[in-house]
């Protein structure tokens, strides 16, 4: 049983920190804690964080742009005011003191003080302000005097915040104007609460819309989430949902498609490929395990002495040797198609092939006296039919869709070979026909046939239409027309099969032929 892992701790809390040097927020509770402290917690996912984020922008705009707008407003407030306190300080300094107990709140408003210094720095006289404001706390003379002769207006301090002016009187002394601010103040208050409610309102719209909008963009991604889910359990079909191929998410769901349609298609061609190897070794050791069956079983046979020298032991040893010839050739060809495979560069050199078919004419007419095997042309007369490749080859070629003829199509079959060249295309060759002109052969029979179930296998390899049939007239294994296939490949060719039940069959090579220009 393995051991439970220990829990791991942060550095912090696995040092023994002295008293003194404990962090201030370990005394905290847990709710106060800085988040960097706290245990993992849950991330943010991409669409929070995007609405979060716009949110956040959103409201650094809003109060970016409400204060500039209350500092514009104050400011353009504050200075109507000192215009009015500019206007009225030229009347105030050519007048004269106000009397005791009066003032001219009439004419100069509720919220605006006059004062009148002698020349001396006495205050000669004041008007009285409402009283729910409290006067301003004015400079001394001597700084008074100093504001007068600038007559820029400037500000003081009281409950309130006042903006005054100093004018030098014609007889001597200063005149002193103060406004409030109140009016400028209630005014921008009143602009940071609408500016506040309409912030908010705009805040949360927004991210309403914000979060409308980003789960929109994002929902391609949350399809491509789970297609790709479906795809770790092995759904390999799946694809992501088609989008606009002008946004990224649709560029990236029509990459990721591809993708996935090349994957899914190499998945398949390794498992067809895995399964034909498993198919193929299985049929390589049954074919094998037969001659060594027989050879076993005949060396038993002599080892028990069931056969005395004589006739008896003569045949013993040729069918001993007949299996050991057999699994030989098999071997042989199991070799061939596996340097085939390997597709290593086969020799090339200029042949013609009309005389090699008309030598494996005679060879197997020779083979097989009672068979009839003809030649012809495929047009016109026989005459050369030049292809650059390996004659060992296509004599091979040749021979072995010969020999499936004879052992196939039946002891009273006729098999006719025929070999010309060709310029173009004809309704009978098959998609993938070399381009330009063809050399062609074809190697037919008056025989059974081959039934459509069979004719799309009969080039894989170890594969024979009637397997126990062919055993029994000692055919070959089933790799001769997997060699043809895989040599006239190999030379860039096609090979295929036209065949009707009852009527024979028709094996059709087409080679790329030689050019004739070269030297």
């Amino acid at each position: 049983m393995t051991a439970p892992r220990p829990t791991r701790r942060r550095w912090w809390a696995r040092r023994p920190w002295p008293a003194w040097a404990r962090p201030a927020w370990r005394s905290w509770p847990a709710w106060a804690r800085p988040a960097w402290t706290r245990p993992a917690w849950r991330p943010w996912t991409l669409r929070a964080r995007l609405a979060a984020a716009l949110i956040l922008l959103s409201a650094v705009g809003l109060v970016a742009a409400n204060a500039a707008g209350v500092v514009l407003l104050r400011t353009y407030l504050v200075d109507q005011v000192d215009e009015r306190l500019t206007a009225m300080g030229h009347r105030a300094a050519r007048g004269t003191p106000p009397p005791a107990g009066r003032d001219r709140a009439g004419t100069l408003g509720a919220d605006v003080a006059l004062y009148f210094y002698g020349a001396d720095g006495v205050l000669a006289g004041r008007s009285e302000v409402d009283p729910a404001l409290r006067a301003p706390t004015l400079p001394d003379y001597p700084a008074l005097r100093a504001r007068a002769a600038t007559g820029r207006p400037f500000t003081v301090a009281a409950d309130g915040t006042w903006r005054a002016v100093a004018r030098s009187r014609e007889g001597g002394g200063v005149v002193v104007l103060a406004a409030s601010l109140r009016e400028v103040a209630a005014t921008t208050r009143s602009l940071l609460l609408i500016d506040a409610a309409a912030g908010g309102v705009v805040l949360v719209a927004l991210g309403l819309v914000g979060f409308w909008v980003v789960r929109i963009g994002l929902s391609p991604l949350t399809r491509m989430g789970e297609v790709a889910a479906r795809i770790t359990v092995g759904d390999l079909s799946r694809r992501v949902p088609g989008g606009d191929p002008h946004t990224e998410p649709g560029r990236l769901g029509a990459t990721l498609n591809g993708m996935l349609a090349r994957l899914e298609a190499e998945v398949a061609a390794r498992a067809q490929s895995e399964h034909r190897l498993r198919r193929f070794l299985g049929d390589a050791s049954h074919e094998l395990r037969t001659p060594l069956t027989s050879i076993r079983g005949f060396a038993e046979l002599y080892r028990r002495g069931g056969a005395p020298p004589g006739p008896a032991l003569d045949e013993t040893i040729g069918r001993i040797e007949d299996e050991a010839v057999r699994m030989g050739l098999l071997v042989d060809d199991l070799l061939l198609l596996a340097r085939l495979d390997v597709q290593r560069p086969m020799a090339r050199e200029r042949v013609d092939l009309t005389a090699v078919v008309a030598d494996t004419v005679r060879d197997a007419r020779a083979r097989a006296p009672q068979r009839t095997v003809r030649l012809e042309p495929v047009a016109g007369d026989l005459g050369p039919v030049l292809v650059d490749g390996d004659e060992h080859r296509l004599r091979q070629v040749a021979a072995n869709l010969v020999d499936n003829a004879l052992r196939h199509a039946g002891a009273h079959a006729t098999v006719t070979v025929r070999v010309g060249s060709r310029d173009a295309p004809t309704d009978a060759d098959p998609p993938d026909r070399p381009d330009g002109p063809v050399a062609v052969l074809e190697v037919s029979d008056t025989g059974v046939g081959i039934a459509p179930a069979h004719a799309d296998r009969v080039f894989e390899r170890l594969y024979r239409v009637d397997a126990s049939r062919t055993r029994s007239l000692g055919g070959g294994a089933g790799l001769g027309l997997a060699i043809v296939s895989a040599i006239v490949h190999g030379h860039g060719g096609t090979v295929a099969l036209d065949s009707t039940p009852g009527r024979g069959a028709t094996f059709r090579v087409l080679l790329p032929a030689a050019d004739t220009d070269d030297s």
